[in-house]
């Protein structure tokens, strides 16, 4: 009889323990994903930024007017908040654009050296700039680093009615940049021509990335004589951040709202140009920056890139194509393929860089195709 009560007692603690693992493991906050009431969405990177409560909010309702469904600030938490606001008074939805490996001036990281990437010279991106002043990209191989950024991520994410945070600078230096880019910058002093790796532009080369790697493959990147096309290197060097990524993601959805990310134009040249396999990432949104002039394309490089992208993603998951306003200038005719090459290659909707240089012209193509895909 004890023996039978023993088993009984057992076997209702094997059955139970699944539910009790269910409890104790936390749940996500419920979020929604919101764009599901029409075919297609117009978005722009920036708000209004100046001007009177009532002043701004009649610029997000004339932006509101041409179909313009979502604004994507880089703001603080608490302009944010007033953004959320004006926001709801005028139909738009809210993103905080926020800056991820790429940490600017931050006075907190300079105090950690340590946090910051290597490059293939062993120079500091604390101290080293390239390309530009405010290129200081932080180490996803640094645990501090890693902290700080989830820290920053969890502050946005917990603002009541945001609709994302929305990952910039989710990558390493760019190893490449675009062939016009590359034009407007020297390199010692001379002509910029990135038709090999450089060293100075190759990052990565943290201590615990080295070290990590070692003990992997039994080599010191340092020491790899094919360290340029090795692609277990490069792909090492990806997932490191491509984990923090899923971390970030999973903060969000625990704070009750979506995680979507500024990306490189399509996931190979992703992957060439900054060390970024956004094709395998579980966010909710993509916003490509298919800046066809940075990378002397066409109007059917805005297609292809856009296909590119919608055909590595996951089911629920979508991409909305971001443009660069300037470099269509004057030129409607372009403006208008851009929107339909996006529409037409799959993707959810179109982002303008930025919302505030849309012209009165402009917003008026924007409402004609608002309502040509959306009525």
């Amino acid at each position: 009889m004890k023996l039978t009560n023993l088993m009984t007692l057992l076997l209702a603690l094997v059955v139970s323990l699944p539910l009790l693992a269910e409890k104790e493991k936390p749940k996500d906050k419920n979020y929604e994903k919101v764009y599901k009431d029409k075919n297609f969405y117009f978005s722009g990177w920036g708000n209004p930024k100046s001007g009177t409560e009532e002043e701004q909010i009649k610029r997000m309702q004339q932006w509101a007017d041409a179909g313009i469904t979502d604004l994507l600030p880089g703001a603080g938490v608490e302009r944010l908040k007033e953004l959320i606001k004006y926001g709801n008074s005028t139909g738009i939805r809210i993103h905080a654009w926020h800056w991820m490996m790429n940490v600017g001036g931050s006075k907190e990281c300079k105090e950690h050296p340590e946090w910051y990437s290597v490059n293939r010279l062993g120079q500091s991106c604390r101290d080293f700039h390239p390309y530009v002043g405010y290129y200081n990209f932080l180490s996803p191989f640094s645990e501090g680093a890693r902290e700080y950024i989830k820290r920053g991520v969890r502050e946005k994410a917990q603002i009541e009615g945001l609709a994302s945070v929305h990952f910039d600078y989710i990558r390493f230096v760019d190893v490449i940049l675009g062939a016009n880019l590359q034009k407007k910058y020297k390199h010692n002093g001379s002509e910029l021509i990135q038709d090999r790796l450089l060293a100075e532009y190759d990052f990565g080369y943290h201590p615990v990335a080295r070290e990590q790697y070692k003990e992997k493959f039994g080599v010191d990147p340092m020491d790899m004589a094919d360290v340029v096309e090795n692609p277990a290197w490069q792909q090492f060097r990806m997932n490191a951040i491509s984990s923090l990524v899923e971390e970030c993601v999973q903060i969000c959805h625990e704070e009750g709202t979506a995680a979507s990310a500024a990306v490189f134009p399509f996931p190979q040249l992703a992957r060439e140009y900054v060390r970024q396999d956004w094709g395998h990432w579980n966010l909710d949104y993509f916003f490509p920056m298919v800046y066809k002039k940075d990378h002397e394309g066409n109007m059917g490089w805005v297609g292809f890139a856009t296909k590119e992208g919608v055909r590595d993603m996951n089911p629920g998951q979508l991409l909305f194509t971001g443009v660069l306003v300037g470099h269509y200038k004057d030129n409607m005719a372009d403006f208008e393929e851009a929107i339909v090459q996006a529409h037409d290659n799959g993707a959810k909707g179109i982002t303008f860089f930025t919302v505030g240089s849309l012209t009165d012209e402009h917003l008026a193509i924007i409402k004609r195709y608002d309502e040509k895909y959306n009525k």
